[in-house]
């Protein structure tokens, strides 16, 4: 199709609409539940975790903002890395990446409609712990409207969002300053309670990080990367937006953790003061701030409670709204790649926006209620896939810095040289923090998509015929379908927790060296050498987790801190690998010498 005929993205956002989108991205059902859940796993020190994990995303922040400018093009997250390390390891961070966004819209939809079981008890299985069938039915219905919203374009949604984030200001700022002036106790935050300020340990603030709540907040800062190909000035607006963004969330969250600290009614929650995690595991868990404002007793307080209520509407809703774009635009960006089928990237002649990926991304979305619809799990398992995606902006700017320096950078960071890699070992020692159980989950994952890429256009570069690539696929899910059959399922239990993780792990490594070995020996593809360091990492990583304070044995081989240790310098080293296997590939040549492509 000539470029005058393209349908071309609109390009209507400002500043103030990426600072919203990632705000909203930042502020979703994860302050309606982490303040709790981050208190149960570490106390009053709780509040220290927020700090530190802020200033870990400040790490990634700068260089996917770096990246924002370099390459502002919607879904983006799903393409930077091909510019470096080709398809092939491109398209396995956005794959978990992808897998991370699309769970995000089931898990908003599953806390919408659990908090909506306060009115309506039938939506929630109470014994079980997750919806109810008509409960899931609510949550497609939410998933279906949000669709609608996104097809009808930026333009529209962009005012949407700017009142959705609005609300989701004054909310939560109107909690912290209600509880803190009406019910306060400046004791409970310095821990002046039995156990302290930090009654299970200061370990507890990186391991309690994930499963708590505090990443899933954080995590949504790329909302403004994801709509960079739709805004006026996306090279000066998309860093400032974000950036701004996530300090002023960083700011919030402490707040509202310090809020709720200082506020718990220990004897209406019917919990011993200083026993965080029995607060954690009791009836307020299921609505934290609004049972802490009702347990007051205080009219003003209660009557935050019921705005509350209507907050675990809303503000997941907006967040909902946000991911549905997100989850699409990596579909649209991944098909702009050419590693799924075109008709992804179709764009509404009307609507101009990318109504086949929105649809998509709908859809399988509404599949992942299924099988487990509770909030903490399916938000621990979208928090580790996700984290895997953002393991390519340190990779990836270190390298463009190698292989064309000349770019323009509309941001440059200072003291790149020291960002860049630690953003990539932040990224790692957050998916290590998940502990073993989603680790391996975020591994598999990852695994399960390699022969997509391969049934797809791709299968040409490596060589490969149609029937060979169909061949070669069922071959590598029949193989890791028995490892991971082996493992879950116990066959491998007799052998005991050690040898029988040796033969699981031995089973996930040789699959993976296999299925390089195979395609360089096909193509001898710049892409697959590459590619190599994702294999080592993801053998790296499943070792250190189950052998270190986060796994599986009762007595870890590698006690904590040193197992942080042992992975952060082992990260760092595959870090400079994978910096050093990046090349020029086609596309960035493209780029260098002609320009970015039409968006």
């Amino acid at each position: 199709m000539p470029k005058e005929e393209q349908v071309k993205l609109r390009r209507s956002l400002t500043a103030l609409d990426y600072f919203m989108l990632s705000l909203t991205g930042m502020v979703g059902s994860g302050w309606l539940f982490a303040a709790l859940g981050a208190a149960g796993y570490m106390g009053p020190a709780a509040t220290l975790s927020w700090v530190v994990a802020g200033a870990m995303f400040i790490f990634m922040v700068f260089s996917f903002a770096e990246l924002g400018g370099i390459f502002p093009f919607s879904g983006a997250l799903a393409r930077y890395n091909h510019y470096t390390h080709g398809i092939l390891s491109n398209y396995l961070l956005a794959w978990a990446y992808t897998l991370g966004a699309i769970t995000t819209l089931s898990t908003e939809a599953i806390a919408i409609v659990e908090y909506a079981s306060y009115y309506a008890p039938s939506l929630w299985n109470s014994d079980l712990g997750i919806l109810t069938p008509l409960g899931v039915a609510a949550a497609v219905g939410l998933l279906l409207l949000f669709f609608l919203i996104q097809v009808v374009g930026v333009h529209i949604y962009g005012w949407f969002n700017r009142f959705i984030t609005a609300w989701k200001l004054i909310v939560p700022l109107s909690t912290v300053a209600l509880l803190i002036a009406l019910y306060f106790h400046p004791d409970y935050v310095v821990g002046n309670l039995p156990g302290g300020f930090a009654p299970y340990g200061y370990e507890a603030l990186f391991s309690g990080m994930i499963l708590s709540g505090i990443v899933w907040a954080y995590q949504g800062f790329r909302q403004g990367l994801e709509y960079a190909g739709e805004g006026r000035n996306p090279q000066r607006d998309v860093p400032l937006g974000v950036i701004a963004a996530i300090l002023v969330t960083m700011a919030l969250y402490v707040l509202l953790q310090i809020a709720f600290i200082g506020a718990v009614n220990w004897e209406a929650a019917g919990v011993n003061p200083g026993d965080w995690q029995s607060l954690a595991k009791s009836s307020w868990s299921a609505h934290p701030f609004v049972s802490e404002a009702m347990a007051t007793g205080i009219p003003i307080l209660v009557g935050l409670g019921l705005v509350l209520l209507s907050d675990a509407v809303i503000s997941p809703a907006g967040t909902l709204a946000v991911y549905v774009g997100t989850a699409g635009r990596n579909l649209y960006g991944m098909a702009r790649m050419g590693y799924i089928p075109k008709a992804f990237a179709s764009v509404h002649r009307e609507f101009r926006t990318p109504w086949v990926a929105l649809l998509a991304a709908s859809v399988i979305a509404m599949v992942f209620l299924v099988p487990h619809p509770e909030w903490y799990a399916v938000m621990s398992y979208s928090v580790t896939v996700t984290l895997y995606g953002y393991l390519m902006g340190g990779v990836t700017n270190h390298a463009l810095r190698r292989l064309a320096p000349e770019l323009k950078r509309p941001f440059n960071p200072p003291a790149w040289q020291v960002f860049y890699p630690l953003s990539f070992v932040v990224s790692s020692l957050l998916i290590y923090w998940s502990s073993w159980p989603y680790v391996d989950a975020a591994i598999v994952s990852m695994l399960i998509g390699l022969p997509l890429l391969l049934l797809g256009p791709y299968k040409g570069s490596m060589g490969m015929s149609r029937a060979e690539a169909a061949a070669f696929s069922a071959v590598y899910w029949a193989l890791l379908a028995v490892a991971v059959a082996a493992w879950h399922l116990g066959w491998l239990s007799g052998l005991g927790d050690v040898l029988s993780f040796l033969a699981y792990w031995l089973a996930l490594a040789a699959i993976q060296i296999f299925a390089f070995a195979y395609l360089w020996a096909k193509s001898r593809h710049p892409d697959v050498k590459a590619a190599v360091w994702i294999p080592i990492y993801n053998i790296a990583l499943a070792a250190i987790s189950y052998f270190g304070s986060l796994g599986n044995l009762s007595t870890p081989a590698i006690p904590y801190p040193l197992d942080y240790l042992v992975w952060a310098a082992a990260a760092l080293a595959i870090y400079y690998l994978a910096v050093n296997l990046a090349y020029e590939t086609p596309d960035l040549r493209e780029v260098r010498t002609g320009g970015l492509p039409v968006e």
